[in-house]
């Protein structure tokens, strides 16, 4: 996938806004690699954009989304944090909000993903199951995982 780009340049999938439609046509108009950010954002919010970027290129593209933790956490450990931060950001004039899990939409995004048979999709914050590996490549994706340690590589490389 990489040695057929004409400059080698990756676009960072930077979610929060900046990762626009506009921004990764460019890059893959230049011969680079364009990305979505899909975090922090709807399935159908993603689905929206990935339509957009088709209209600015005809060029290889990828799209980004977390993958999401585990549901599990130590409610103690949790507490313990929130309390630590009240006082910092107290000095501020905030207070901590109440800690909540949620799945950025995942099973929605990984739908789009497959329906949109998006060239590149590339995932952040973990590795997800090798179903999920399988049906994007199936669907024709080139698959990237973001890796933050030796066993996340090790995860990502089976």
């Amino acid at each position: 996938m990489f040695s057929t780009l004409p400059i080698p340049i990756i676009q960072a999938p930077m979610a929060g806004g900046v990762s626009t439609p506009e921004l990764a046509a460019a890059v893959s108009n230049a011969g680079g690699l364009g990305f979505l950010a899909g975090g922090y954002k709807t399935a159908e919010a993603m689905k929206k954009e990935i339509h957009e970027l088709r209209t600015l290129t005809d060029r290889p593209f990828g799209v980004n989304v977390f993958v999401p933790g585990d549901k599990t956490v130590d409610e103690e450990a949790v507490e313990r944090y929130r309390v630590a931060l009240a006082a910092e950001a107290e000095r501020f004039g905030a207070s901590v909000g109440e800690p909540k899990w949620e799945d950025d939409d995942w099973e929605a995004k990984f739908d789009v993903l497959l329906e949109e048979r998006v060239p590149v999709v590339s995932f952040t914050f973990g590795c997800p199951d090798k179903e999920v590996i399988a049906a994007l490549q199936k669907a024709g994706s080139f698959v990237m995982v973001t890796v933050t340690s030796r066993e996340e590589a090790c995860m990502a490389a089976e």
